[in-house]
């Protein structure tokens, strides 16, 4: 049981080792071409099929991008907790403190002048 759990796990290095230099991909992007080509080929399926036969279909059409978003997305996983193992701060939190500072160096003086104004 274990060898099988040591083999899985090594599988899963290894396609995320090929699939690391997918970790600068948009995942936005690629989400929204995924949800893009759904929306399109459902509503490309005749009238007459049911809606889950017709469900079924567009997912089954747009199958390969929705398999590069979420290896995408898993390599970006791996990546960030790979990051948390080592201490380093993520990209979500590198860009939470982007925003806080943008926020308390431009956002908090301009709404202060505001609320200056108006008084």
């Amino acid at each position: 049981m274990a060898g099988i759990a040591a083999s899985a796990g090594a599988m899963v290095q290894e396609a995320m080792a090929q699939e690391a230099p997918a970790a600068g991909v948009d995942l936005d992007l690629l989400e929204r071409r995924w949800h893009k080509c759904v929306r399109q080929a459902f509503s490309g399926q005749p009238a007459g099929l049911a809606t889950q036969a017709a469900q079924k279909a567009a997912l089954a059409e747009c199958k390969s991008l929705e398999n590069q978003y979420v290896s995408a997305m898993l390599v970006a996983q791996a990546a960030e907790a790979e990051a948390r193992r080592q201490g380093k701060p993520s990209i979500g939190a590198r860009a939470r403190g982007w925003a806080t500072s943008l926020l308390s160096y431009v956002v908090d003086p301009v709404t202060s002048w505001i609320d200056a104004w108006r008084k």
